[in-house]
Order: structure tokens, then sequence, then C-alpha cells
């Protein structure tokens, strides 16, 4: 988990984590809020949504859009694949103290957060730039 979301953002120390066989759930401090270029970073749902049907891990920073409403509108558009981010969000909470909940609740439905996805591993990660800290929650796969 750590290799994987370290490709994307450059990591600081490991704030929690938990790993179970129905998730895994992970927050790490940041040593800076910019998103590696190992990702494509996307300022559209539509583009985001073409990547991601592509198997491609995808970067959504839709400005004034928090990944809630970003998940929200791929399922809107595109049943299985916003299950599959919301079935990776919400079973990672499985792993996850109440604190580690409400901060990751807060981050989904910010809109100056960036939502990844990872379509291969049902991977998902909120940067939470207020915060300078990401989080990681992934579903059984």
């Amino acid at each position: 988990m750590r290799a994987e979301l370290g490709q994307w953002l450059a990591l600081g120390d490991t704030s929690y984590f938990d790993s179970s066989l129905e998730c895994t759930a992970g927050v790490f401090a940041l040593e800076g809020i910019e998103i590696r270029d190992t990702i494509p970073v996307v300022r559209t749902i539509k583009k985001g949504m073409r990547l991601l049907g592509e198997g491609t891990a995808v970067a959504f920073d839709v400005p004034d859009v928090s990944p809630t409403s970003v998940s929200e509108a791929i399922m809107s558009a595109n049943l299985p694949g916003g299950l599959g981010i919301l079935s990776s969000g919400v079973a990672a909470k499985n792993c996850m103290t109440d604190e580690v909940q409400h901060s990751y609740l807060a981050a989904l439905t910010a809109a100056d957060t960036v939502l990844f996805f990872d379509p291969s591993g049902n991977a998902l990660a909120v940067l939470d730039r207020t915060h300078k800290r990401a989080f990681f929650a992934r579903g059984s796969v």
C-alpha cells in the first residue's frame, strides 16, 4: 500500500494503518501536496472515466468537486465503475478507528481534496491538501 501510494505522492510518516481480509486502510503525513507525474491528473470527470475504462489509475483533481461528488457522477454514468470506487471507499471504513473514519469522511466531502482510484487493484486514495495527509482505502478484492 505504501509503495503504491508513494508512487503518486511524497509520503511522510505513517499516521495509521490497519488491514484484514476484508479491508485495508492507512493515513500518511505528506512531505508536500504535489501529485507526481506517475499518475494522470484529470480536471473533468468525463476524461477520468475514459481513463478508468482503459484500466488506468487516475487522480481526479476536479475544481470545486469533492471525491464523494466525483464517485456519484461516475456511478450515475457508469454504475459498475462507480460501485467499484464506492465499495473500496466504504469497505475500508471497517479497518478504521472512529477518529480516522471521521477525518476520512470529512476529506471525502471536501471540495479541495483529490480522489485517486486504481481500478486494477480497487485502491482508493484521498489527498487532503488542507491537513497535508493522504488516506488509502481498499476493500476486499
